[in-house]
């Protein structure tokens, strides 16, 4: 009846999706990319509508980032979104539309806002997931190096990497909605995706912050194993120092040669006694010289 329309589509075919927007009069290459992974946030400015490409995140158990491509048209009157899969922002816009039928009434730019808006909620608990995990890792790294704790340091070393990789050009491209530019984002909603914007770039500016924190860490864990390995060696050369003199005493009373301290009645108990004294001495000088 002439009244803004919201698209929802969920991983159709090229054919299907040509099919239904065809009213719409989309240009080839932004129907092309929309049914394409561009793997990157971006605008593209169209004559009637924008062409937009956003990406949802989720956090998981395993400490890597789950990253989802949604790529919508939004013009005066519509808006287009694609994704491949369940998407809770998505998801979300369909249970509030349910309730809340308005939200379209008033035109795509206010639902596009929500959708948005939801979708960089969910980068919060994300963020807070990896301070979390950068904690845990951080006492972990003082009481134990083991090969475990290296790779869940460069597990999320990665996910973090991935992570930052979308948030900064999303954090930029929700930017240039703001602007007055773009015909299809009308000046009353521009101040709600700013303050979408102020959140995101929130969250781009604390992962980079943890990308120092995760680089420092991993520096933390080799400095770590390099000082647990000295220790390793100091106490295997100390070892060798003290039983080195022992051996040399015990090689020389052990030659196959007669002697006449084995004539001796207590030739036994003397020998003992300059190999315990020898120890004594040996442990008494490392200790004196600081190096025990």
């Amino acid at each position: 009846g002439g009244g803004p329309v919201w698209v929802d589509l969920d991983g159709v075919d090229a054919e299907t999706a040509t099919r239904l927007l065809a009213p719409l009069r989309i240009h080839p290459i932004a129907l092309e990319d929309l049914l394409t992974h561009v793997n990157r946030p971006k605008v593209d400015p169209y004559e009637h509508y924008l062409y937009l490409v956003v990406h949802s995140a989720r956090w998981e158990s395993d400490h890597r980032v789950a990253l989802r491509e949604i790529d919508m048209l939004i013009g005066r009157n519509f808006l287009v979104t694609y994704r491949e899969g369940a998407t809770r922002s998505l998801d979300a816009a369909h249970a509030v539309l349910a309730r809340r039928g308005e939200l379209l009434a008033r035109g795509p730019a206010p639902l596009l806002h929500f959708i948005l808006d939801v979708l960089v909620d969910h980068y919060l608990p994300i963020i807070d997931q990896v301070s979390a995990e950068l904690d845990a890792l951080e006492e972990g790294v003082f009481r134990s190096g083991t090969q475990r704790l290296q790779a869940r340091i460069l597990r999320l070393k990665r996910g973090m990497a991935a992570l930052r990789r979308i948030v900064g050009p999303q954090r930029d491209t929700i930017l240039a909605l703001t602007r007055d530019e773009f015909v299809a984002i009308p000046a009353e909603i521009r101040p709600y995706l700013r303050d979408v914007y102020d959140r995101l770039a929130r969250v781009s500016d604390l992962l980079d912050s943890y990308r120092d924190e995760i680089t420092g860490l991993l520096d933390l864990y080799v400095s770590q194993v390099s000082q647990r390995l000295n220790q390793v060696m100091k106490t295997l050369t100390v070892i060798s120092t003290v039983v080195l003199p022992l051996t040399l005493v015990t090689g020389y009373f052990g030659m196959n040669v007669k002697m006449a301290v084995f004539d001796w009645k207590y030739g036994e108990l003397v020998v003992l006694a300059v190999v315990v004294l020898t120890a004594t001495g040996t442990i008494a000088f490392l200790r004196r010289r600081d190096w025990l």
